[in-house]
């Protein structure tokens, strides 16, 4: 037991409520009450009250004092601990010299597993980064990017929750300056849904207002997908496809004409369709399949010049081959294949896109031609069979599936660009001229308003696919896949932890060591 009784602290406080302007001659009595924070339970809670009340008034104590506080924020009592991180922002308020030791204090509590402590612990260091939001900041970044830092998940999320939306009078130009520092020297050592959350982050300052920050955006994006190394997608510990596809999908907003989007149009010719029977072979292959292939329609939109483009035009090509067969030999067969509109709508784009840079990619040899445009001619037809199969449906029928109706509303607009598409292709010579808006851009848009009115629900649209010459709709073929009015790619649950995963074999999840039974560890503190 330290300091004096519960009475004499009682009326030490007094002493100096009556003191005024002679406060200073009464050092003793607010040494007492630092002393008292060694006390019993409700001697602490008067000390703790004493020492922030008249902190300002003993600047020659001040040291004692803030220790003796972050003494009580270690206490086995959680009352008691609240107390004292309640008492914390007005010793910051009396002299913001305190600031960075208090916010790293704050910054490490965060890690506390007790609701109400961790709310504390939060309405303090939001007091706190009012008087300097700067020292804040970098305080809990510093928490953030420690790997044996039991606050680093709580100090990330306090960072993209709490510090994220706070108003423009606290995140001033210079203040949003070290957000977007701290973030940037945060990217290489996180985990997927950390660099996620942190992009987010990032793309919702500045930075993401101007073409150069937009570039700067994508810059980022690119060393992260690591376009300068070899695809594997069946490497289990760097999950190279569900990395390439976040990446992409966050900065895919700021490609323009000002920010090309060459470097992704490249690499996923040039490394990922080679690798397309792999991807295949993965969780949800086709699913993913459909996901690189849209990203790729949406980049091949702002793709730059490329150097020889042919390269890269052929890997799309070969891929159109795959997807559009050939008309059968026997002309009286009369069954149409499976065909999937959902995927040639984005290699046909992404062809129309890139070709026209090569335009004797497919007049340099006539045969090519002829034998491509012989499959255009039997896909067309199936095109247009699926149209007219479309326009017999009544939506107002019963018996139609909910999945029926939602083709009847989406594929017009799909199988038109196809078709639209291949007309160009048909020109003496090919033409590349025609302008479409991709299906599934347009859909996204309809599902995004549909999503603010109600709460989705989860299940997944199947492929508009074809089959039997034009009659009915395949309901059963690749029905994993994404289809139009989902997002481009959202990760498996579970799938991408360790996509960046710098921190190999970490403590993850623990909390503050404190003292006696509560787990005090005999090598350990949480103050630094």
């Amino acid at each position: 037991m330290g300091g004096v009784t519960f009475d004499k602290l009682y009326d030490n406080y007094n002493t100096l409520s009556d003191a005024k302007e002679k406060i200073a001659e009464h050092s003793r009595e607010y040494l007492e009450a630092i002393e008292s924070t060694k006390g019993e339970e409700k001697e602490k809670k008067l000390a703790t009250q004493i020492i922030t009340k008249f902190f300002k008034q003993f600047p020659s104590l001040q040291d004692k004092a803030v220790e003796a506080i972050f003494d009580v924020c270690e206490d086995e009592d959680a009352t008691i601990r609240i107390a004292a991180m309640k008492a914390l922002p007005s010793i910051c308020k009396d002299n913001k010299n305190y600031t960075p030791k208090v916010s790293d204090i704050l910054a490490q509590l965060l890690q506390v597993e007790d609701p109400q402590e961790y709310n504390i612990a939060c309405s303090s260091i939001m007091q706190i980064m009012k008087i300097d939001p700067k020292v804040v900041i970098k305080n809990l970044f510093k928490q953030a990017n420690e790997p044996d830092s039991y606050a680093r998940d709580k100090c990330l999320k306090f960072l993209v929750t709490k510090v994220k939306g706070l108003e423009r009078s606290i995140i001033t130009p210079d203040v949003e300056d070290v957000i977007i520092t701290e973030i940037k020297n945060s990217l290489h050592a996180v985990l997927a849904h950390e660099y996620v959350d942190l992009i987010g982050f990032l793309k919702s300052t500045r930075l993401s207002q101007s073409f150069t920050g937009q570039q700067e955006l994508v810059e980022i994006a690119a060393e992260k997908a690591e376009l300068d190394k070899d695809f594997d997608p069946l490497d289990q510990e760097t999950n190279q496809v569900d990395r390439l596809l976040t990446c992409i999908k966050l900065v895919i907003p700021y490609f323009s004409s000002k920010v090309d989007s060459t470097k992704f149009v490249m690499y996923i010719c040039d490394k990922v369709l080679p690798k397309w029977n792999e991807i295949g072979t993965l969780q949800q292959g086709e699913l993913l399949q459909l996901a690189i292939l849209r990203q790729l329609a949406e980049l091949s939109a702002h793709c730059g010049q490329l150097d020889n483009p042919s390269l890269y035009v052929v890997q799309i090509y070969q891929k159109l081959k795959d997807y559009m067969p050939p008309p059968p030999e026997d002309t009286a067969n009369l069954t149409m294949p499976v065909l999937d509109f959902t995927i040639v709508e984005c290699l046909l784009y992404a062809f129309h896109k890139l070709a026209r840079q090569c335009p004797d990619f497919l007049t340099h040899d006539p045969q090519v031609l002829k034998e491509f445009r012989s499959r255009l001619t039997y896909f067309s037809r199936g095109a247009q069979g699926c149209t007219k199969a479309l326009s017999n449906l009544d939506i107002r029928d019963r018996a139609l599936s909910e999945e029926d109706k939602k083709k009847k509303n989406v594929a017009p607009k799909l199988l038109n660009n196809i078709n639209t598409l291949i007309r160009d292709l048909f020109y003496q010579p090919p033409k590349y001229q025609c302008t479409v808006k991709l299906s599934f851009k347009i859909e996204e848009v309809a599902v995004k308003k549909v999503q603010e009115k109600s709460p989705p629900s989860g299940k997944r649209h199947v492929p508009i696919t074809f089959e039997t010459n034009g009659s009915t709709f395949n309901k059963q073929s690749r029905t994993n896949k994404s289809s139009d009015g989902v997002q481009l790619y959202t990760p498996p649950s579970g799938k991408f932890s360790n996509s960046f995963q710098n921190f190999n074999g970490r403590n993850r999840g623990g909390r503050i060591a404190r003292g006696g039974g509560r787990g005090r560890s005999s090598n350990r503190s949480w103050r630094k």
